[in-house]
């Protein structure tokens, strides 16, 4: 039988639950502003039934639980949309950054001053014996080298700016993964217990978020509550109440830069920078190894061509001071790294330019395949090099030394192409004084078209082009050739001294390996000693670091070699009418454009990067703010509802309370039967 103690027990659970009721809805106003919140309810059930008569009696009412309002699929979207915004936002802000390097709005870039040193040669090329033409020149000169210097300066400065940022971020991903393993151990505690930690969840969550900005991941709860987290393509940083640290590990190959470390239990990290695909990491990495290496290889690039193919025409011309084989600007040198992961003693010697009107400014990688076995590639193309024969300097032939062959004398040469041994090969000569050739450009036509004609090459295919280098005054014999087995060599005749070829180096695309070696291929030569193991890389270039180390080499107006013979002196203009044809010429190393063709198409690159960066960006925030509403309508508190629940809860207090004094009125009632 119920009695009224039932009644009493009743009323109490009813003012229990309403309470908590207003508790949870008081919460959720609290909250209403508060990050990451999600709306809460009291799940609210009668209590079990008691056996009565004429039926099952009711015992009032509980709060089982405290329900969190979420949607885990737009949970999950939101936080794969973070991933994407903070990559292309830290994208957008750095490329639009990057642009002021090019400084062309305030007329003081590169491209400025590449427009004003060709002015200052078209002004000399009109007044080529006046000293003032010349002065400005200099100074023009001066200007671009100091733009090149300052632009090479400005993305040095960008690279460890971005090499900061890395370590940074990384620094932030693991007091993220910290506090992600924190709230895993106090959601895992919580809820073994039957309790549900929501508001712990949702602290997670926006933990999980902000770790979503900054490196992809992926997430799976277990069965406890705990998330395991995963960042680049399934490496764990997160299990259960334990985080694995990344580190900012400097490395050889990045120059002393740092990759991203993933420690997998032994003593050394393993660098993950391949595995990242998303977030402000991701960004960061791409910007400073891809972005900004690009743009100073490309400024590299304009300064190299540039002051080479000054240099070439310059060295041949004359000043109005009678100087000649003066270079302009400061010539390109080689540049030799050994891969970090080279396991080999092999050791880099000397590097120098051996032929400066066959530089390519490409990159290049001597490959070692075993201790004795090597190939050279150029990156660039993919090709392998041809093979060549570089011969020693010689005194260049000219109108008042010109270069003899004298038939019987020195007119014989017999060279190996590509394996296959050419017959005695024959100069036009003439008897004593001999046939003179005036030019190297003549001779070496006449050297090609004499071993293109031989029947024995002829019969197998093979030809080879020769080349004077007028920089260096040396032969160059190369094979044309493309294959694995392309190689040029001189193995005998009687002008061979003569024309430097009889100690010349000649480099095969691929062969043998002996302590020491000098390659020399394109126009560059390189020496390694020691011994390489497999899979051993040396890279070469002959470009690097042009921009921020070009100068002008001539401080005496005087020396401007602007006549192309020393009786021109001092109207002739022949050379530097060459020289200002150099500002339409187009270049192979740059993509067969112009300098300033090479110049603008980085500008734009870096301009249309920025601008699709900033439209991704813009319709990235577009899907976001959807997915924010999506999850706004679950999990969003609303003011409205809150104020119907606080005056609906109210109410069932009050009517409780008033089962409570109802209750005790009938108490008093039976009490006083007994007076």
């Amino acid at each position: 039988m119920v009695g009224l103690n039932s009644l009493f027990d009743i009323a109490r659970t009813a003012l229990a639950t309403s309470q908590q009721a207003l508790t949870v809805t008081g919460h959720n106003v609290s909250n209403v502003n508060t990050p990451g919140y999600s709306r809460q309810e009291a799940v609210i059930t009668e209590r079990p039934p008691l056996n009565g008569q004429p039926g099952m009696m009711g015992t009032g009412v509980q709060a089982t639980s405290i329900r969190r309002y979420v949607d885990q699929f737009v949970n999950k979207q939101l936080t794969s949309s973070n991933q994407t915004l903070g990559r292309l936002s830290l994208s957008r802000d750095e490329l639009f950054r990057l642009q002021n390097i090019f400084a062309d709005s305030t007329g003081q870039g590169v491209g400025a001053s590449l427009n004003d040193f060709f002015a200052g040669l078209q002004d000399v090329s009109t007044s080529p014996g006046e000293l003032p033409a010349r002065s400005v020149l200099l100074a023009n000169a001066s200007r671009l080298a100091t733009s090149l210097n300052q632009a090479a300066s400005d993305l040095a400065t960008a690279k460890q700016s971005l090499n900061f940022q890395v370590t940074q971020t990384i620094t932030e991903i693991n007091s993220l993964s910290e506090q992600l393993a924190e709230l895993n151990g106090k959601i895992i505690t919580a809820e073994i217990t039957g309790q549900n930690a929501n508001d712990l969840r949702d602290q997670r969550e926006l933990a999980l978020n902000e770790l979503a900005k900054r490196v992809d991941i992926t997430s799976i709860e277990t069965g406890t509550g705990g998330l395991t987290i995963f960042a680049a393509r399934g490496q764990v940083l997160v299990e259960g109440d334990s985080h694995r640290d990344l580190a900012a590990v400097p490395a050889a190959s990045l120059n002393g830069l740092v990759e991203v470390g993933y420690s997998t239990g032994g003593t050394r990290t393993v660098s993950i920078d391949a595995q990242i695909t998303n977030g402000r990491l991701r960004s960061l990495l791409d910007l400073r190894d891809t972005t900004v290496q690009n743009l100073q290889d490309n400024f590299d690039r304009i300064a190299a061509t540039l002051s080479n193919a000054v240099n070439i025409i310059h060295r041949q011309g004359y000043g109005l001071d009678g100087s000649t084989g003066r270079d302009f600007f400061s010539p390109p040198s080689v540049t030799i790294t050994a891969d970090a992961n080279n396991q080999g003693s092999a050791a880099i010697g000397t590097g120098a330019i051996t032929a400066n009107s066959l530089l390519t400014f490409h990159d290049y990688e001597i490959r070692f395949s075993s201790a004795t076995a090597y190939s050279i590639v150029d990156t660039t193309t993919g090709a392998t090099v041809r093979g060549n024969y570089t011969g020693t300097a010689i005194s260049a032939p000219s109108t008042a030394s010109p270069f003899s062959v004298i038939t019987g004398t020195n007119d014989t040469l017999t060279v190996s192409v590509d394996g296959v041994a050419s017959g005695t090969i024959t100069l036009a000569g003439a008897a004593s004084p001999g046939q003179s050739y005036t030019s190297g450009a003549a001779l070496a036509q006449e050297i090609q078209n004499k071993i293109n004609a031989d029947s024995a090459l002829q019969a197998a295919g093979v030809t080879a082009s020769v080349t004077f280098d007028t920089t260096t005054s040396r032969f160059v014999i190369t094979s044309n050739g493309t294959s694995a087995s392309s190689a040029v060599n001189v193995t005998g005749g009687t002008a061979r001294t003569t024309l430097g070829l009889l100690s010349g180096t000649g480099t095969a695309a691929s062969g043998t390996y002996s302590t020491p070696t000098t390659f020399i291929f394109d126009g560059q030569s390189v020496t390694l000693s020691g011994t390489p193991a497999s899979s051993d890389v040396f890279r070469v270039n002959s470009y690097r670091d042009a921009a921020a180390n070009m100068s002008v080499a001539l401080t005496d107006p005087a020396s401007v070699a602007a006549s192309s013979s020393r009786t021109g002196l001092p109207g002739n203009n022949d050379s530097i009418l060459q020289l200002v044809a150099l500002q339409h010429t187009d270049f192979s190393s740059l993509n067969n454009g112009t300098l300033t063709d090479a110049y603008r198409s980085a500008a734009a690159n870096l301009g249309v990067s920025a601008q699709t960066a900033d439209r991704d960006l813009t319709a990235q925030e577009v899907l976001s703010d959807q997915i924010q509403t999506f999850r706004a309508q679950v999990s969003s508190v609303s003011i409205d509802e809150e104020l119907i629940n606080l005056v609906k809860f109210q109410r069932a207090f009050e009517a409780a309370s008033r089962l409570v004094q109802t209750t005790n009125e009938m108490y008093d009632t039976l009490l006083s039967l007994k007076r």
